[in-house]
């Protein structure tokens, strides 16, 4: 779940110049679950996963971290342990400080501290919402509500909207509790009822009213 991202935010240059660029490989992992962040990554390119593995080794999807987002921050002001992994799902570069180190630009820099309290704020809105919905939805209906949130204008025709590129059906499944089959069924049924349509790389909402329907 995630709610509307606009422009991805800019590390102030006089911050960015006291970190550490490191380079990370997909499905490297971040962090490991049960272990406190002594750093925080700000991230530069590419994508990651907060997942949490129960003892049988069930995942649970927790969050998504995007370019211009910080990870890290959970444990940032009282080092409690997280109960989640973070996995890198493309090639990522990040900017590293150590956890001291950040606490105290933090005080330097009041952009930095606004930057770091709207990251917050948006994930406490991404888990309100991940709640409610499991709570409020069925699954199609959660489907479509993360479609229509992933739906971005094309052009300046504000009743034409693309999905690019195409949702990786077994990462939709695993935001959404759900399973790649259910996700792909449920697209199908969407795009056979023109309220989808597959164009290359891509999903466009061919009827934005009829999705909107969609979320039950």
């Amino acid at each position: 779940m995630s709610t509307p991202r606009t422009a991805a935010p800019i590390l102030p240059q006089p911050v960015r110049a006291l970190g550490i660029t490191k380079n990370y490989n997909k499905d490297a992992v971040l962090h490991h679950q049960e272990d406190v962040n002594h750093h925080i990554c700000f991230i530069l390119s590419g994508r990651a996963f907060a997942t949490s593995i129960d003892v049988d080794g069930d995942e649970t999807w927790v969050a998504e971290y995007v370019v211009g987002q910080f990870m890290g921050c959970e444990s940032l002001f009282d080092q409690t342990p997280t109960r989640f992994q973070i996995v890198a799902k493309t090639p990522l570069t990040g900017v590293l400080f150590p956890r001291d180190s950040f606490l105290a630009l933090m005080n330097k820099y009041p952009e930095l501290n606004n930057m770091v309290a709207a990251d917050l704020t948006r994930q406490i809105q991404d888990f309100t919402l991940q709640t409610l919905e499991t709570n409020s939805l069925s699954v199609h209906g959660r489907i479509a509500a993360e479609l229509r949130r992933q739906a971005r204008p094309i052009g300046n025709n504000p009743g034409n909207f693309i999905i690019r590129p195409t949702p990786v059906f077994s990462e939709l499944a695993q935001r959404l509790g759900s399973s790649r089959e259910t996700v792909s069924r449920a697209v199908s049924k969407m795009i056979k009822a023109d309220v989808l349509e597959r164009r290359t790389g891509a999903l466009v909402v061919t009827n934005m009213a009829r999705l909107d329907g969609e979320v039950d």
